[in-house]
């Protein structure tokens, strides 16, 4: 309850390539209340997913919501930010997001779960440099987003 769910993804077209982020941030009842891609210029996709849990951070704490989940498809990227073993150009930016909340959870879900934030991810990319698109529900281009009572299958 009153928590924030932040589903974020990273993707590059190329490794180092035009990269983007998606974010898409729920409610505890699931309604969509913001959805954002953006670009970020030429970089790694693991620096993609960096910067697209900062951002969705940066978001969040400028509209002082104060209980958040990060969730990323991304297993490295979760595990640095929980052992603080993350890029050095991105450290002050989430040490002023872990001092402006009051709790804080790190998750890893497969991509198979975070479809919303990897479409919004791969738009932002397509997008130049510092560009972004904000959407205050869910955009009509999302035909669905996840949903905790769905089933989601992985064949391996």
């Amino acid at each position: 309850m009153g928590k924030i769910l932040l589903c974020c993804d990273g993707a590059s077209q190329g490794n180092p390539g035009a990269s983007g982020y998606g974010i898409i941030a729920r409610n505890n009842e699931g309604e969509c209340i913001v959805a954002i891609e953006g670009g970020l210029g030429i970089t790694t996709n693991y620096y993609a997913e960096v910067l697209a849990i900062i951002c969705a951070g940066e978001w969040v704490v400028h509209r002082r919501y104060t209980h958040l989940i990060f969730r990323s498809d991304s297993k490295t990227v979760i595990e640095a930010f929980k052992a603080k073993r993350i890029p050095w150009f991105s450290i002050n930016r989430w040490s002023k997001i872990c001092e402006s909340v009051e709790d804080l959870e790190l998750c890893h879900s497969y991509r198979e779960i975070n479809f919303s934030a990897d479409t919004l991810a791969k738009r932002g990319s397509r997008l130049g440099k510092g560009y972004q698109d904000i959407y205050n529900s869910r955009p009509a281009f999302l035909s669905q987003i996840e949903n905790e009572n769905q089933v989601y299958y992985r064949f391996s």
